[in-house]
Parts: C-alpha cells; sequence; structure tokens
C-alpha cells in the first residue's frame, strides 16, 4: 500500500481522477463478491431442494417395494406354516395341498418349488426342473441362514405369456415322512412386474430417474432395461455407488448430476436415484437472471450516487487549491464558494475569514444560514427513506422459494419504478406527474405483500400534473393509512388518492376506511410526540413532510389530519402552484 501512494504522490496524480478510480473498483469489487456469493448460494440451495425431493420420493418408492417385499415373505410364510407344516411331505394329501396353493396364487407366483437339503427336487408345480440348484445363491444362503427368508437374483422364466423375469424367494422349512423330520428349502419365484409398477410411478425421465439393484448389484429393474440389455445404453453410475445410504455430486460429461443410494429392508437391495442438478440449474436460470440483473443495476446506482458524492467532495478542494495559488501571487480579493462539506467546508470558512472583511463575513453567514436550511431538509428527507425496502426484498425471495417468478418479477420492477422516481437525479422538487409515479409504485408494491388486502382509487386532476412539489411527498402518507389505518382491518380496506385544485393552491387528499385516530394521537403526530408510540404507521414520515413544507412555502401551507375511530382517516396537503422552482 505504501508503495502504491508513493507512485501516486510521484505521479502527481488528482483526487478528481483517484478517488472516483478507487470507488469505482471496490463497488466494483464488491458487486462481482455480491453475485459470486448469490451464485453459490442459489447452487446450494438448488442442491438442497434435489436432495429434499428426492429423500422424500426415495422414502415413498421404498415402502412401496417393502410392501411388495412383505407380501412374498408373508405369502411364503403362510404357505409353509398353515399348508405344509405337519403333513408328510411323500403322502398323496401333500401333493394336492401343494397343486391348490399354486393354483390360488398363480396369479401371483409363476412357480413353487420344494428341494431337500442335497438339492434334490421333492416337488415342483412344474414339470421342468431347476438344474444346479445348489449352486445357486438363495439356496446356499437359506442352507446357511434358517432363521428368514431370503432374495436371490433375478432369472428368465417360461411362461403362458412367454419368458418373464422372476425373482426366487426361499426360506428353511422342516420336512416330515415316516415320523423323521428333515431340513428343506421351499421357493417361490414371483414376477417382478409388481415391483416394475411400483417404481415406474416414479415417472423417470432422461434427466431424472431412479432403478433398482440386488444384494449383488444385478439390476432388478432399470426404466431403461431394454436399451442396457442390447448395448445402446449403458449406466454410467455404477462406479460411484456406495454400499450405505449416501447422497454425493458428480459431474461428468453431461453436467452435474446427484446420486443418491437408498437399501431396501434387509434384502440388501438398493434403490438408486439419479438428477440432474444441471438441467433444475437451467429450469431456474431466470432467478439467477433475476438477481444479477438486480445486483447490477444497484452496481451501476451506487458508482453513479458514489461519482455525484466525490464530485461533492473534490471540487471544492480544487477550487480551494486554484484559490490558495491565486492568493499567494498578489490577487487578495479572491474568494471561494462554501460549498463543502465536513473538513472541507472547515477550510473554506478558514480560507474566507483570512482573506475576508466585513461583508464577506456577512455573505458568509447569509450562506451558512441558506446551506443550514438545505441540509435541514435533506436530513427531514433521508428520514423519510422507505423502510419497507427490506420487507420487500424477503417478500421477493419468498416468492421466488415459492416459485412465484412472475409476481416476484412485477415486485422487482416496481421497486425498480419507486427508486428511479425517488433518486430523481438529486432533484428534490419534481413534478406531480413524478410524485404519483412514486406514490402508485409504493401502493402497488404494498399490495402485493399484503396479498390484496385493501384497493387503492386515484382522483386526480390531469391539468395540475407539471406543478412540482417537494420529492417524497405522498408516500409517507400512504405508508401511514396502510400501516396505521386498514392493516389491522377484518375487512378489506380502500386508500383514494385525491388531487384537486383549491383555489390558488394544490389540495392533495389521502383517505381510508381504516381503523381512524383519536384526536390526542393526530395533534401527537402533528406536534412530532412520539415518545407512546413506535414501530410501523408511527407519524414520524407525516411530521417530516409537514416540516419540510413549512420549510418551503411558509406556515399556510402543510399538512391537516381528520380523523374519526372505527370510521377512517383523511390527510389533507396544502402546496402552492409551482411551475418552477430555484434551489437555494
Amino acid at each position: 500500500m505504501k508503495g502504491i501512494m508513493a507512485r501516486v504522490r510521484e505521479k502527481n496524480i488528482s483526487i478528481r481522477v483517484l478517488f472516483p478510480l478507487m470507488f469505482s473498483v471496490s463497488v466494483t469489487v464488491c458487486i462481482v463478491a455480491l453475485i459470486l456469493f448469490f451464485s453459490h448460494w442459489i447452487s446450494g440451495w438448488i442442491s438442497g431442494n434435489v436432495r429434499s425431493d428426492m429423500e422424500h420420493q426415495a422414502e415413498s418408492i421404498s415402502y412401496s417395494v417393502e410392501r411388495e417385499i412383505y407380501r412374498m415373505t408373508d405369502l411364503l410364510n403362510e404357505t409353509y406354516y398353515q399348508s405344509m407344516k405337519g403333513y408328510d411331505y411323500q403322502s398323496e394329501t401333500f401333493g394336492k395341498i401343494m397343486n391348490l396353493v399354486y393354483q390360488h396364487e398363480k396369479d401371483k407366483v409363476s412357480r413353487i418349488d420344494l428341494y431337500d437339503e442335497e438339492g434334490r427336487c421333492i416337488w415342483g408345480s412344474s414339470k421342468t426342473e431347476v438344474v444346479n440348484v445348489t449352486e445357486t445363491d438363495w439356496f446356499q444362503d437359506t442352507i446357511t441362514h434358517i432363521e428368514s427368508a431370503h432374495f436371490g437374483s433375478y432369472c428368465l422364466q417360461n411362461s403362458d405369456s412367454g419368458v418373464i423375469r422372476v425373482i426366487p424367494v426361499s426360506r428353511s422349512v422342516e420336512l416330515t415322512t415316516g415320523g423323521e423330520s428333515y431340513e428343506g428349502v421351499l421357493v417361490f419365484y414371483f414376477p417382478v412386474q409388481d415391483l416394475d409398477a411400483a417404481l415406474e410411478s416414479y415417472g423417470s425421465t432422461a434427466k431424472e430417474y431412479c432403478y433398482l439393484l440386488d444384494g449383488e448389484d444385478e439390476i432388478l429393474y432399470h426404466p431403461y432395461q431394454k436399451k442396457l440389455e442390447c448395448g445402446i445404453s449403458e449406466e454410467w453410475s455404477y462406479e460411484y455407488l456406495d454400499s450405505e445410504n449416501s447422497y454425493m455430486n458428480i459431474r461428468n460429461r453431461q453436467g452435474v448430476w446427484m446420486l443418491g443410494t437408498h437399501k431396501i429392508g434387509y434384502t440388501g437391495w438398493k434403490l438408486v436415484m439419479v438428477s440432474s442438478l444441471s438441467s433444475v440449474q437451467k429450469e431456474n436460470m431466470k432467478i439467477y437472471q433475476l438477481i444479477f440483473s438486480f445486483l447490477c443495476l444497484a452496481g451501476i446506482l451506487m458508482l453513479g450516487v458514489d461519482v455525484i458524492l466525490i464530485q461533492k467532495i473534490t471540487k471544492p478542494v480544487s477550487r480551494l487549491h486554484q484559490a490558495i495559488q491565486s492568493f499567494g501571487v498578489g490577487k487578495l480579493d479572491v474568494r471561494v464558494d462554501e460549498t463543502g462539506i465536513g473538513e472541507i467546508s472547515s477550510l473554506e470558512q478558514g480560507f474566507n475569514q483570512m482573506a475576508g472583511e466585513i461583508q464577506e463575513l456577512m455573505d458568509r453567514s447569509i450562506s451558512q444560514e441558506q446551506e443550514k436550511r438545505h441540509m435541514e431538509r435533506r436530513l427531514l428527507q433521508a428520514q423519510i427513506s422507505p423502510h419497507f425496502l427490506y420487507n420487500t426484498l424477503d417478500s421477493i425471495i419468498w416468492m421466488i422459494q415459492g416459485k412465484q417468478y412472475e409476481g416476484a418479477g412485477k415486485m422487482v420492477s416496481l421497486l425498480a419504478r419507486f427508486f428511479r422516481v425517488a433518486l430523481s437525479k438529486g432533484k428534490d422538487i419534481i413534478p406531480l406527474r413524478q410524485e404519483v409515479e412514486h406514490a402508485t409504485s409504493y401502493l402497488s408494491i404494498q399490495n402485493i405483500r399484503f396479498q390484496d388486502k385493501f384497493d387503492f382509487e386515484l382522483n386526480i386532476d390531469e391539468s395540475l400534473m407539471e406543478y412540482l412539489c417537494p420529492k417524497i411527498t405522498i408516500q409517507p402518507i400512504l405508508e401511514n393509512a396502510i400501516y396505521h389505518g386498514v392493516e389491522n382491518m377484518f375487512g378489506d380496506g380502500e386508500i383514494i388518492l385525491s388531487i384537486q385544485e383549491h383555489g390558488e393552491d394544490i389540495c392533495i387528499e389521502v383517505s381510508d376506511n381504516g381503523e381512524g385516530m383519536t384526536e390526542e394521537q393526530v395533534e401527537k403526530i402533528l406536534h412530532h410526540d412520539i415518545r407512546k408510540t413506535s414501530g410501523k404507521g408511527s407519524g414520524v414520515g407525516v411530521y417530516n413532510v409537514d416540516s419540510r413544507i413549512k420549510l418551503l412555502y411558509g406556515e399556510n401551507y402543510g399538512i391537516s389530519i381528520q380523523s374519526e375511530l372505527d370510521e377512517g382517516t383523511t390527510v389533507k396537503i396544502l402546496l402552492p402552484k409551482v411551475s418552477e422552482y430555484v434551489a437555494e
């Protein structure tokens, strides 16, 4: 930093160049930082929403799949305990019972087989035997772990409707014959079509889909099963799968994806959820554009305001520098205008005190009084700055999160119009037409925020619209009418803005049908006695508007209030007809 300042001193760069450059760089860095922050925040918000949706959908699908699993195991256990157990498996009765079970459940089960512990088929619903049954995973698991049902990998079977995909579900059973008991294995082959139906309810697309894997990571269901089997496409997410329930973001050539795995009960199956974050971000591009546009606009406005403020600082310094140089070469009558602020104003005053005489002192006193009145008006106007900005931004964020993009866009547009008039290129006095535009923008924003809780009506004489008035005169009155009048009403509120000719003057009326005020409350507002009031609609803005008008036009103009409890309030603003204004 010292090196930079040394180079600046060596090159003798003027502060009229240096200050705007420094402020511009600072504002630009801040805006870029905000854009990066919001970009990261929105990406995180979208990722969180996608994950939350995936978790809810995974729970729903898992519930449907587990319900099918319980149906399978319940049917298997019911057959064993209620139909098989206690019968001699070599008896004719046993065979009839098993045939009856199969005939009764054949719409749910494609095949039923019963094996001894050596893998020999004791009874089967089909004449075709399954070869090498002892080498299957479900048979080995059943022999090893006899306490629960076991699910095997899917296989293909011939049926009346053709070749179908089935899942073997087995359990250990006790076989009885000749008074002796032996261990056996009962297996049901269930078609996967019911599982497919539960999973197809997800509504898979190329950008968002799910699939089901068995305990050996073989596919039980995939929305694009046929393409995978034919080799037309392949599932890229295999290599990222985790054995535990987990969610992760994956980046590949097709963009950014969220991948989630969810275990299904005790079966060892896994439900895999795949969703494209890139496509979701593209769908939410309007949110990005809206926020970036708003930040860029705010940056431009800040740069404009900074340039104006810096000029107000650097111009007086430059003039003072020129005056000192002129005074040094003998021009003793040179004077500087005291237009600076803070320490600069003190330097100007000191210079004029050193070089001035009695008339200069009087001129300086008059100039100070004019500046005091000007600064007082500025201070009063600054107190009327719209505090509702924070609530409006909160409403915009809430609308965006609720995907009410049209309403959010409308509110941002109204807010831009509101501040365009509020700034008014630094002017304190503006045409009534702009003041009305400012007021209607404020009413429209508040009407959106309060969800059409009130109606407003304009009754305006167009012939008066080119006369001038102090900036931000009507909006504080409307604010008081909303918060102090119609906000707490049970029914719909009504606000009427009227601008009419009143003799040689202009009368602005703001009427509402709200709660009204007592005479004591009216007096407190008009005399700035607000010690017992607080919060929204406290009357500070009304008092400031009245004070500004009286400062500009005299005690004959200003605000009067008529109000009755439970009837409503009418605020009248009396202004002179002014078509040209010269700043003091």
